[in-house]
């Protein structure tokens, strides 16, 4: 016994102990307050969660509170949402239950976190749809709510009737939103055929819901208030509303997946029927902006149902009357559209880049006001979206259409009027009318499908329906643009012809039958819009010389196999002689001067000076062989000689080699009267007592010769000419490639100060060098067939067969009037009194290239020093006296090199462009 009550002793003591080693210390309580507090707030936050999961869930069970809208529950955030818990806690007696709530928080965070994904995720397509069915929900509910409060105050077997019926509708609206949201969470992104399915089922269950049919009888509602009573048919009048906006946005969201997975639709087998139910959508569009426009777009409060009447009626009368001023501003533009466009064409005549730009703005005046007015209905859609307008914006559309029916006019007018053009036809007054008759016709067949394809878009939307009336569409605009071109038919097929090749003519014609043209025309416009196109960029850039040089080189190719089959014609000898003479003649006083702005450019250097302006006394002058340098040489001596007579001129010009200083100081002493053997200090000397005098040097590229010691002829030309001296002013004149070696040699800015050089010519400054010297000869001249047999509306014009022949003939001669000159003589044949133009007949080097490099030398020194004789190679060169002999032999054999009678050697006119291109190519040329 006594034993028993030891072991129960000592039982009770070590439970004692236990509980003792158990119950925490006061110092652990205090340590677990701070964990306890986050076990706290983790709790509150998974509350928080569950509560704004529940928030998606009443939601989709559409039991939200209707004071609170789409946007405010879905934005709504949790303050524990995205905080960073810890993943345990050093306070043993809750470790467990941290653990566990940590665990299920993360579990609702998750849920949650994937439902709010689901939404934000959704296309636009598929979001907006059900927040404006969620907006009509509101609206519904808030004034079913105020409503249900009067008649419960009033009471009574009537009121209990007519609220049981709204609440029957209520519960159909209800069960079709929760189909749609349920739904619409599955339907991206990529929708199985079963939700597309369910998706056109719940469709068809809307449009088959017909609110107004539970509207309370007659006599139920005649019980009630008058204003009571209003108030219910109001209510019925927002659930049908709420309606037709559900079928809406059902069909929105269709036709979102129509147009983002058309293939589901096969795939669910439900693509049969859809015409029927597209056509039903169409109506219920139409019923909706009825029935929204007498309920207003507002929020109603609890008192009211929407918009005053009045205030509604105002904003439509704003909408209308800022139509009208779009109107008034758009026919008010034409005017001072066309008297701009006529100031812009007349200031860019003679302007290069502004000409073509003034063709293209030819049109603007015509065109301005139409778009003027398309921009405009962009500007009133937006006032008309602000100011809540749907049967405004129904209608934008048609004014959009009545536009493009405009534009489509004048670019049919456009059209035939083009194809006329091209294919060479004169158009009557009574042929322009018809044109407008024309034009008018087929852009009203254009825009008719247009206008049902705007309306099935505004009121279907993406849908097989659209897919059909967008085929129509197709269909139409090619109907349109044959009926257009049926008019005139002839011109079309000729039109065609004038610039595809002359072999498919025949079949041209046939393809363009009366039976087949109505299919055939629509294809073959495109090209012939193109080759409109072209021939507006080539009469564009027809002012650029790289464009003329360009087409002159590709017309040269093109004729080539017709110009070798050509038969040679011979010209009488004796009065192609008499008509060379004006041709070949250099006397500048004798034939007519060209002003290519050479002239200009030396008058603005010597004007200066003449008026005591400058200090500048010296101008080089320089151009290729052939440039005009000595023809405006001779312009200036008459012209200053008639202004200015006080003025001595003094002109030498070096015929033979000048090339010591003694020899120069010589001939410029002789012709200044001074002696000038101690060099230019006599020069200096002199100067104070010497009437103002104007020397001119031309042909200075014979005062040097390249040798040792051979320059120094130049050397002393240039210490006169750079001489502090007030009364002479220096005009020295030398060839380019004379002048580029000199400047190789002392360097271009250390010898003259001022320097000009001669251009290349101008299209129409050597056209008008060829036209002037041939009216001399009092010849006619008519171009030959290769040059009028271009197709087109310009074939057989002699405009176009001149332009033609001066764009080839200004190519050859790259812009050098002499050469311009002879390139004439060589491609023209005498027939009595006319001249036959043909095509330019250039020189062909093959042979030069196979030349030896010493004969090439030979060559370049040729055009170095412009004339040589055969001694003054043999030194210039350093070859020996047969390597001359032989290269000049060559020359003279291939015609490339002719001997004067001074029996000085050059290189010939028509041979000067080869020949400088190709040592140029052998960097044997200082330029």
């Amino acid at each position: 016994m006594a034993a028993i009550r030891w072991v129960c002793v000592t039982l009770a003591l070590c439970l004692v102990s236990l509980c003792v080693q158990a119950r925490p210390s006061g110092a652990q309580l205090a340590e677990c307050v701070d964990e306890r507090d986050v076990l706290h707030a983790l709790e509150t936050a998974i509350e928080d969660l569950n509560a704004r999961r529940a928030v998606f869930a009443s939601i989709y069970n559409d039991d939200f509170p209707a004071d609170q809208t789409l946007a405010d529950a879905l934005e709504a955030g949790s303050d524990g949402m995205h905080r960073e818990w810890p993943d345990t806690v050093e306070c043993n007696s809750i470790v467990n239950q941290y653990e566990a709530a940590l665990t299920e928080y993360r579990r609702v965070q998750t849920r949650l976190l994937k439902q709010q994904q689901t939404w934000e995720n959704q296309p636009s397509g598929l979001r907006d749809p059900l927040q404006r069915v969620w907006l009509s929900r509101e609206r519904l509910l808030s004034f079913n709510e105020a409503l249900e409060d009067r008649l419960a105050a009033l009471g009574g077997p009537e009121a209990a009737r007519a609220q049981a019926a709204f609440n029957g509708v209520l519960a159909d609206l209800s069960s079709l939103r929760r189909g749609l949201f349920s739904l619409s969470v599955h339907l991206y992104p990529a929708p199985e055929p079963e939700r597309v399915a369910a998706l056109l089922a719940l469709w068809q269950e809307a449009n088959d819901l017909r609110p107004a049919s539970a509207l309370p009888a007659r006599e139920t509602l005649d019980a009630l208030p008058p204003e009571l009573a209003d108030d219910v048919r109001m209510a019925f009048r927002l659930a049908r509303l709420d309606a037709l906006v559900l079928r809406n946005a059902m069909n929105d969201i269709r036709g979102y997946l129509w147009r983002s997975a058309k293939p589901a639709f096969a795939a669910a087998e439900v693509t049969d029927g859809l015409l029927l139910d597209e056509l039903l959508a169409f109506r219920t569009r139409l019923d909706w902006l009825i029935t929204d426009t007498r309920t207003s777009y507002q929020h109603p409060a609890a008192e009211a149902a929407g918009t005053p009447g009045w205030i509604k009626l105002i904003e439509y009368l704003i909408g209308l009357l800022a139509a009208a001023a779009l109107v008034w501003i758009a026919r008010r533009l034409k005017a001072p559209a066309g008297a701009l466009q006529s100031r812009f064409a007349r200031w860019s005549r003679g302007r290069r880049l502004a000409g073509p730009v003034s063709r293209v703005t030819a049109s603007l005046p015509l065109l301005l006001p139409w778009l003027v007015g398309l921009f405009g209905l962009g500007v009133l859609h937006l006032l008309y979206v602000e100011l809540r307008l749907p049967l405004l914006i129904t209608f934008l559309p048609l004014a959009r259409l009545y536009i493009l029916y405009g534009l489509l006019c004048l670019a049919g007018e456009w059209l035939l009027q083009r194809t006329a053009q091209q294919a060479g036809s004169y158009l009557n007054e009574e042929q322009q009318r018809q044109v407008q008759r024309s034009a008018r016709l087929a852009s009203t067949v254009a825009v008719l499908p247009m206008l049902v394809e705007d309306f099935v878009a505004l009121g279907v939307g993406p849908s097989r329906l659209l897919d059909l009336c967008q085929l129509a569409t197709v269909l139409g605009v090619l109907l349109a643009l044959g009926l257009l071109l049926r008019s005139r038919r002839e011109d079309f097929v000729e039109a065609l012809k004038s610039f595809l090749p002359s072999a498919g003519d025949r079949v041209v014609e046939r393809l363009l039958g009366q039976r087949s043209f109505m299919l055939v025309a629509p294809i073959a416009a495109p090209p012939l819009l193109l080759a409109l196109l072209i021939g507006f960029m080539h009469k564009a850039l027809f002012a650029y010389d790289w464009y003329r040089r360009l087409f002159a080189r590709s017309f040269k190719l093109r004729v080539a196999a017709v110009e070798a089959e050509q038969e040679d014609v011979v010209s009488d000898a004796r009065a192609l002689a008499g008509y060379a003479q004006w041709f070949t003649n250099d006397d500048p006083a004798s034939v007519p001067f060209i002003d290519s702005g050479l002239y200009a450019q030396l008058r603005k250097s010597l004007d200066p000076w003449l008026e005591d302006a400058a200090n500048d006394n010296a101008l080089l002058l320089t151009g290729p062989d052939g440039a005009g340098k000595s023809t405006v040489l001779h312009r200036l001596c008459q012209e200053l000689g008639a202004q200015q007579p006080e003025l001595q001129q003094c002109v030498l010009r070096i015929d033979g080699k000048i090339t010591t200083a003694e020899g120069v100081l010589d001939l410029v002493g002789w012709a200044l009267g001074t002696d000038l053997s101690e060099g230019p200090s006599a020069l200096v000397r002199s100067d104070t007592g010497r009437q103002r005098t104007l020397v001119v040097i031309d042909d200075a590229q014979n005062l040097f010769l390249r040798q040792v010691g051979g320059l120094a002829g130049w050397e002393a030309l240039l210490g006169l000419v750079n001489a502090r001296v007030e009364n002479l002013f220096w005009l020295v004149l030398t060839s380019s490639h004379s002048w580029a070696y000199l400047a190789n040699v002392y360097g271009r800015d250390y010898q003259f100060r001022s320097i000009k050089v001669a251009r290349r010519w101008s299209q129409s400054d050597v056209r008008s060098l060829v036209l002037s010297r041939n009216h001399l000869s009092g010849c006619r001249i008519r171009y030959d067939n290769i040059l009028l047999a271009t197709r087109g509306p310009e074939a057989g014009s002699i405009r176009n067969a001149e332009q033609l022949y001066f764009s080839l003939l200004w190519d050859a001669c790259q812009g050098n009037p002499r050469l311009a000159l002879q390139l004439w003589l060589k491609s023209i044949r005498l027939t009595g009194d006319t001249v036959v133009v043909g095509l330019p007949e250039e020189v062909t080097g093959s042979g030069l290239e196979s030349l030896h490099s010493d004969l090439h030398f030979v060559y370049a020194a040729i055009l170095i020093h412009d004339n040589m004789s055969s001694d003054e190679l043999v030194v210039a060169t350093a070859l020996p006296e047969r390597v001359v002999r032989r290269a000049l032999k060559t020359g003279q054999d291939m015609g490339f090199i002719e001997r004067a009678n001074d029996r000085r050697y050059r290189i010939v006119a028509l041979w000067y462009p080869l020949i400088t291109r190709l040592l140029a190519r052998k960097n044997m040329l200082h330029e």
